[in-house]
């Protein structure tokens, strides 16, 4: 039932750019194979010219970074893969002959 909730939570709880980029609000990293890592979804016809993803903890920490699209974040944070806790992500994103996304925002870690 648990997981059945979280994977209603993932599905329900995104941010949504038009048709072109959504950010899901939460990951599960627990090995299961299904939303084990978070990064943002673009969709397949975009060109990505600029990219760039960083994540920081409550305290301000820089927990990671990426100018990679491909790269994800795999919820690790000080060597600790156990807690649930919110992080937040600064995505700067520019695309070919589109308009470029700037989002700050909340993800969500659950364990």
């Amino acid at each position: 039932m648990k997981k059945l909730l979280i994977g209603l939570f993932l599905l329900l709880g995104t941010v949504s750019y038009g048709q072109d980029v959504y950010i899901p609000n939460a990951f599960s990293p627990d090995g299961d194979m299904r939303n084990d890592y978070w990064k943002p979804v673009f969709d397949d016809t975009l060109q990505v010219v600029y990219y760039r993803l960083t994540i920081w903890s409550r305290d301000g920490l820089q927990v990671f970074e990426t100018r990679d699209p491909i790269q994800y974040w795999d919820g690790s944070y000080e060597n600790d893969s156990n807690q649930s806790s919110m992080f937040m992500y600064d995505l700067n994103v520019h695309f070919y002959n589109k308009k470029p996304i700037h989002k700050l925002g909340i993800v969500e870690v659950l364990r």
